[in-house]
């Protein structure tokens, strides 16, 4: 349970009918609405960073390793991602030296 130092506090204004929508599925779900919209943020939040790498990356504006890194993915998971989507995937032996230097400089 995060700590009363780890959170800030977030005010929107949303539709009315969001509003139902979030509250008809946290019903459903039997979870608070407050709880249903933290795990909708970090589900959209997760599903928009993979978007967007995998667009950078189709794009050649990014290498896997760096579209990785951008999706909160290992290298690997991103390998998944990818073939899932049908983009294209060209591993290069720099892409394996990138990707070998991230992982060493995290431990």
């Amino acid at each position: 349970m995060p700590t009363q130092s780890t959170l800030e506090q977030l005010n929107l204004r949303i539709p009315k009918k969001l509003a139902r929508e979030l509250a008809a599925l946290a019903e459903v779900e039997h979870i608070a609405k407050i709880d249903m919209a933290r795990q909708l943020l970090w589900e959209g939040i997760t599903r928009r960073k993979q978007e967007v790498a995998l667009k950078l990356y189709d794009q050649g504006q990014v290498s896997k390793s760096r579209a990785a890194e951008i999706a909160g993915l290992s290298l690997w998971e991103f390998t998944d991602l990818v073939a899932q989507r049908g983009t294209r995937w060209d591993y290069t032996l720099e892409d394996a030296k990138q990707e070998l230097q991230r992982v060493l400089s995290e431990e």
